[in-house]
């Protein structure tokens, strides 16, 4: 582990340890035996809950994985079943089936997704109100 106060500098293209504790350079031998040394906590990587497991086992059960991309129509052996509305919303994304199966490429690519929720969204409000959209994603896309 390392101090929270041990900082790593550079000085004319060389690697200089400075501690911010007693505010002078250091080597590593003396940061070991240093009395302020502080240890960062080290936080747990939170679980999935049950809910969005089931959500996900119950959106890919019907999904087959490999076929043609959804937004490039190229054929892929690996399609990745990508929730256009993510983060907070990937539940709803998932409840709504905001689901598409795309190709690693486009998967990568910020614009074709940023185009994908403007289909998305224009598909929804065939049937629905942009009111109803907006209420269900937080924000309208168009």
């Amino acid at each position: 582990m390392i101090c929270i106060n041990l900082r790593k500098r550079s000085r004319k293209y060389k690697v200089i340890f400075y501690c911010k504790a007693k505010r002078k350079e250091i080597t590593l031998d003396k940061c070991k035996e240093c009395k302020y040394k502080e240890y960062k906590e080290v936080k747990k990587i939170k679980k999935k809950s049950k809910k969005l497991i089931k959500l996900e086992k119950e959106r890919d059960k019907d999904i087959k994985k490999s076929g043609v991309c959804e937004y490039c129509g190229k054929f892929s052996r690996r399609l990745d079943p990508h929730e256009v509305y993510g983060g907070s919303n990937r539940k709803r994304s998932i409840k709504h089936k905001f689901v598409k199966l795309i190709c690693s490429e486009c998967h990568e690519n910020e614009k074709t997704i940023m185009k994908l929720r403007i289909d998305v969204q224009k598909e929804y409000e065939k049937t629905h109100t942009r009111e109803e959209f907006i209420s269900i994603v937080g924000k309208s896309y168009i």
